[in-house]
């Protein structure tokens, strides 16, 4: 029996310290992930690192990012924050676009982050 109560006892910690790790994760590295999937124009990827409310966004990223030549410079993305709930992870870096002979320059900015059921997700610009 104590065999039993010591074996439980180190499940439960063990169970404690993995999601005490999932909550530490970094939430600039799915902002990272999400911002290069939009240069890419991958609307799945952009969507599974979407909140539920910002999935429609997402798709909509995803396709005006198809309709042009995207470039990622500098990306260099830190959490800086916490605003109404949700994390702030601020970004350096760039998108250079080429479109019908045009280039345009878009600076990254920040974006909210949320966790839900232990993933961090992108809920939107800040």
């Amino acid at each position: 029996m104590m065999k039993m109560i010591w074996g439980l006892s180190g499940f439960v910690v063990l169970a404690l310290v993995l999601g005490g790790c999932a909550q530490q994760s970094d939430p600039s590295e799915v902002v990272e992930r999400y911002i290069t999937a939009r240069v890419e124009g991958d609307a799945g990827t952009l969507q599974s690192l979407s909140c539920a409310a910002w999935e429609a966004q997402a798709a909509i990223q995803a396709e005006s990012f198809r309709a042009v030549d995207a470039e990622l410079e500098g990306m260099d993305c830190q959490r800086t924050g916490e605003e109404n709930g949700f994390a702030v992870v601020s970004c350096e870096g760039r998108i250079v676009t080429t479109y019908d002979g045009e280039e345009r320059e878009w600076e990254l900015g920040s974006y909210l982050v949320e966790q839900a059921d232990g993933e961090w997700r992108l809920c939107g610009e800040a």
